[in-house]
């Protein structure tokens, strides 16, 4: 490449056809320029001196035109030899004036072949016109040249270098400037490639990007489709959920209540006793009862889940009166297959802190199981206990189960293939929701089982430090006695008017003790007394706060205020027990002489007139089966308290309160409802502040932590946080396999 330039391949070969062009045009420009100064110089010679220098002139003027148009003319094609040809030529005209014109200042113009070599062709060719002037200088300084003076060649020569070196300086800036451009350029077509690629990534990535989206819009759509039919099923399973536990309750409550009353109330009966064989299956109706009662509650529980668990009521329990309770249930049916029940219990189990009702529904389930697929031989209940578990074992000498259906035995709505081993009955829920009430209480559930042989289902549940009876009786009310734990426990404890409430927020607090309190002075003394982790109420704070212990004051649902609502005194939940019934109209404040039973469902009105039979007269209680019959009979009748069913024909419990508010001749009988849709506890909407206080107030990071609580409940599918426990495998120790 010309003047020495050192490029990349790639820059030599994208970019030397425009230094070419670059290079070409300057040195045309050079050879016009000193052709056109040369013209003008030869016009005015010719003019102002034609005698002395017209037709020497006229000599020296072919050879730079004929020079000047050599070297245009080979420019484009040859442009090192037309550069060649032009420095020669203006050589040669320079040396031809010096002879023509005799005149040694003319040799001077030596000097500027250096100049123009090196601004046209480079430093290396500047060297070569440097050593030509030097030669030309000490060569032309005798005959037929006019002769040199002294130090003319030497002048030369430094003229000549030193034109040398200002083109030279001229040149290095010019072509570095045209390096730093090239280079520029080079990187700048760099930077565009780069952009370009880029570009075309960024193009891919928005095209994903709509294809994602796109896919996305879909995703949103089927999630809307999906959220709308889940949210329409969940409205038909609270519905179908409610019905069912009215219908349920209903007859339940006239069993319970008619079963309560002839085992504890036989002066309603006129005074006939109950023949003594009669009083064990009684009990045992009435026992069975409240157990499928307690089912129905735990129906109720399973379509109102949003946390994914079921709420656990957990007590101190001793397990073998467990197991009692449950054989003695199933031992008349067991007994009527001619079967054996063998029961094992050891002797060194602790007591448990369990659910009672849940396990106890759980043995019911494997007793009922085994029973029912086996034909002769018997049924064993072993529980014993292994390390930090108890282990439950019920053992058949049935059927068993072929191996194939082994793994479908705790599946929900499944059965085995073949009829003779199809341990699900019904649904197929009975297994199943054991299995979930066990690994509850953090147990384990299993089955082993040889086809035709028999097959032994056994459970596990951890064991818990032995609680101690507190000494002394709590003040009334109390959902159950409260035990002062030997191991420190949450405890808390509840002030409230409804001794319902209790019970139900017992059921949803896993982990926790709930003890009731009358008022705010009995609850700060239990608070302080049972070192209680916080106090929940809603009423007003009219005592002083315990020390160091949380006050928290919120909305809670209460069956007067409900009733308050909807115009009544009281509202009693079905079934009702006749305690609660006579310590409802106690409550009322005033003498009940006549009352008024309005319910569609004659059974219970019975049910009611024989709970009422030892308060008022048989016939001074009035029966009314629809809403319309209780309004006629209210107004002609003025009977001194209502019990009124809120569901029933034509006109309902409601408007019947309406009528009565509106009248003011009935506005001031009190009315107690009795219903089993007055109150949903676990779904009714509590309006109104929640606060939280403590004396000396709290530290910014409780705040904090409370507030990631509070968000936590308040936006469930944000929580970032979650753990899932391993489910243990394998069987216990020592489990027998039939």
């Amino acid at each position: 490449m010309l003047h020495g330039w050192r490029l990349s391949p790639e820059s030599d070969a994208e970019f030397a056809g425009p230094v070419t062009q670059l290079l070409q045009t300057t040195l045309r420009n050079l050879v016009l320029t000193t052709g056109g100064v040369y013209l003008a110089w030869h016009l005015v010679a010719t003019v102002t001196w034609p005698d002395r220098a017209g037709w020497k002139t006229w000599l020296v003027t072919p050879i730079v035109l004929l020079s000047c148009g050599l070297a245009l003319r080979l420019l484009p094609k040859r442009m090192l030899v037309a550069q060649v040809v032009w420095q020669l030529g203006l050589a040669g005209a320079i040396t031809l004036a010096l002879y023509v014109f005799q005149r040694p200042e003319i040799a001077f113009f030596y000097a500027l072949l250096p100049l123009m070599a090196v601004i046209a062709a480079g430093p290396w060719a500047g060297l070569l016109a440097e050593g030509a002037v030097v030669g030309l200088a000490w060569g032309v300084s005798g005959w037929p040249f006019p002769p040199l003076p002294a130090g003319y060649p030497a002048g030369i020569a430094v003229c000549g270098a030193f034109t040398g070196l200002l083109g030279w300086a001229a040149a290095h800036t010019f072509l570095t400037a045209m390096q730093w451009y090239l280079s520029s350029s080079q990187q700048a077509r760099e930077n565009m490639e780069e952009a370009r690629r880029h570009r075309a990534q960024l193009a891919r990535l928005v095209k994903d990007l709509d294809r994602a989206y796109y896919r996305l819009e879909r995703t949103n759509a089927a999630l809307v489709a999906a959220w709308k039919a889940a949210d329409e099923a969940e409205r038909f399973k609270t519905e179908f959920v409610t019905n069912v536990s009215h219908e349920l309750r209903t007859p339940l409550n006239l069993i319970i209540g008619f079963s309560e009353m002839m085992m504890t109330s036989p002066e309603s009966y006129e005074g006939v006793q109950l023949p003594g064989p009669y009083r064990s299956d009684l009990n045992a109706i009435h026992h069975s009862a409240q157990h499928l009662l307690a089912l129905v509650d735990d129906v109720l529980d399973l379509a109102r889940i949003e946390a994914g668990k079921i709420a656990l009521s957990r007590e101190e329990v001793d397990l073998s009166t467990l197991v009692n309770e449950a054989t003695e249930m199933v031992r008349d049916y067991i007994a009527a297959k001619g079967l054996e029940l063998k029961v094992e219990i050891a002797p060194d189990l602790p007591r448990l802190w369990v659910d009672p009702l849940r396990i106890r529904q759980v043995l019911l389930n494997l007793l009922v199981n085994a029973t029912r697929f086996t034909e002769r031989g018997y049924i064993r209940l072993e529980a014993s206990r292994q390390g930090d578990e108890v282990v439950v074992r019920v053992t058949d000498t049935g059927r068993g189960i072929p191996p194939e259906d082994l793994p479908k035995i705790f599946e929900e709505f499944r059965t085995t293939e073949q009829p003779i081993s199809a341990w699900h009955s019904g649904t197929g829920l009975g297994l199943p929701i054991s299995k979930k009430f066990v690994e509850l209480h953090k147990g384990r559930m299993g089955v082993e089982s040889t086809y035709m042989q028999g097959s032994t289902f056994w459970f596990t549940l951890p064991c818990k430090p032995v609680l101690e009876e507190r000494p002394g009786a709590m003040p009334s009310p109390r959902p159950r006695p409260f035990v002062r734990p030997s191991v420190p426990e949450r405890v808390l404890v509840l002030v409230h008017d409804d001794p319902q409430l209790a019970p139900l927020l017992q059921r949803y607090l896993d982990g926790y003790r709930v003890v009731a309190a009358a008022d705010m002075k009995e609850g700060v003394a239990l608070a302080e007394e049972l070192k209680a982790v916080a106090l929940v109420t809603d009423a007003a704070q009219s005592v002083p706060l315990p020390d160091g212990i949380p006050v928290l004051n919120c909305p809670l649902p209460s069956g007067r205020r409900t009733a308050a609502a909807l115009g009544a005194t009281d509202l009693l939940v079905k079934p009702v027990c006749r305690k609660e019934l006579l310590a409802a109209i106690e409550r009322v404040g005033r003498p009940v002489r006549r009352v008024l039973i309005a319910d569609d469902d004659p059974e219970v009105v019975r049910l009611f007139r024989r709970m009422l039979s030892t308060y008022v007269p048989i016939q001074a209680c009035l029966e009314a089966y629809n809403g319309e019959e209780a309004l006629r009979l209210l107004r002609s009748e003025k009977p001194d308290l209502v019990l009124l069913d809120l569901v029933m024909p034509e006109v309902d419990g409601r408007r019947v309160l309406e009528q009565m508010a509106a009248d003011p001749e009935l506005a001031d009988i009190p009315a107690i409802i009795v219903s089993v849709k007055g109150r949903d506890q676990a779904s009714v909407c509590l309006t109104g502040p929640v606060q939280i206080s403590r004396a000396g107030g709290f530290q910014l990071g409780e705040i904090v932590r409370m507030l990631e609580a509070i968000l936590s409940v308040l936006l469930p599918g944000w929580s970032l946080r979650g753990s899932t426990e391993p489910e243990p495998a394998g069987a216990p120790a020592g489990s027998p396999v039939s």
